[in-house]
């Protein structure tokens, strides 16, 4: 729960998919979208900056 705090609060500006996993010392960008992505944009914690366009490449996360 602690590295889930940290990510939403590093994303009080917003974040690439790539920043944040670095931001947490991760690789395996797969594993990243299960195991914190997606469950942070179903809890509505984080939101994208792009909605309408969830696969844009300029796409990046910020906290709610």
């Amino acid at each position: 729960a602690k590295k889930f705090d940290a990510l939403v609060d590093y994303c009080s500006e917003p974040r690439s998919k790539h920043e944040m996993m670095k931001f947490l010392g991760l690789a395996d960008s797969k594993n990243f979208r299960k195991t914190y992505l997606v469950p942070l944009l179903n809890s509505c914690k984080i939101v994208m900056t792009i909605p309408d366009k969830p696969r844009s490449k300029n796409q990046k996360y910020q906290k709610k």
